[in-house]
């Protein structure tokens, strides 16, 4: 008896866990448009299924310039802004910055952004992003990161610092930070920095990530879009893969 109990009970746990009413909750009501191909061609059976679909792997949006990922543990929207999407001045001066088809991809990253830009022997350093934040999750703290890669040989990118800059609704945070980081580096001894200097991290992909600043997307900010700068002087031999957007409590994901 206590066995088919059991049973029973089992039972209906795993229709509660399947039901679209329950997974309802988690997929978001101001899903984009996708890409086609992105999607099987035959639409998910269950809600279920699109979500562990868009929650497993980035998927890209139309045009293809900006891809999006649910967050697993709460469902909200995290995107990534394409190297050709961003703002990025190439005939300035003379400055050098090219858009290239990314070497050595690996079969998963060939779903993703095919071009990465690199900037070679610039004068001032100016990239700039913005994303609607009716796009976003709402009521949802959001980081953002730059996603880079420095070139074999780089130049200056120690000292000064880069200056990067978070701004939504009137709302706006700056803060310095150094793709660099301070291993081995003599600039680091001669000029400490401080304490809110931000450095970055490498990714399990084997890109690295610089935490850019924050914001909340609030309800009231539906009209509006979200302004990213990342700014700087002279530097050499840096590549940038996007600007991702995730929600504070998202872990990395895979590009």
């Amino acid at each position: 008896m206590d066995a088919c109990r059991a049973a029973a009970v089992s039972r209906a746990f795993r229709a509660a866990a399947d039901s679209d009413a329950v997974w309802s909750f988690f997929l978001p009501r101001n899903l984009p448009r996708f890409a086609k191909g992105e999607l099987p061609r035959t639409q998910p059976s269950s809600k279920k299924e699109l979500f562990r679909r868009l929650s497993d792997q980035p998927a890209l949006l139309p045009h293809k310039l900006v891809s999006m990922q649910l967050d697993k543990a709460t469902g909200a929207q995290c995107f990534t802004i394409s190297a050709r999407a961003l703002l990025i001045p190439r005939c300035k001066g003379s400055h050098r910055v090219s858009l290239c088809a990314l070497s050595n991809c690996s079969k998963q990253d060939k779903r993703f952004f095919s071009e990465d830009a690199r900037f070679y022997r610039i004068n001032e350093l100016e990239i700039r992003g913005k994303i609607q934040t009716k796009m976003l999750s709402q009521s949802t703290t959001y980081a953002v990161y730059l996603v880079f890669k420095l070139a074999y040989v780089y130049n200056e990118f120690d000292f000064p610092y880069e200056v990067a800059s978070v701004g939504v609704a009137g709302r706006e945070s700056t803060r310095q930070v150094c793709v660099q980081g301070c291993r081995g580096s003599l600039s680091c001894d001669a000029n400490p920095p401080r304490e809110e200097v931000h450095f970055p991290h490498e990714k399990d992909d084997g890109w690295m990530e610089v935490e850019l600043g924050e914001f909340r997307n609030e309800e009231c900010d539906g009209g509006d879009e979200v302004s990213i700068s990342f700014m700087g002087e002279s530097k050499s031999g840096l590549t940038v893969l996007g600007i991702e957007l995730r929600s504070k409590q998202q872990k990395p994901t895979q590009l």
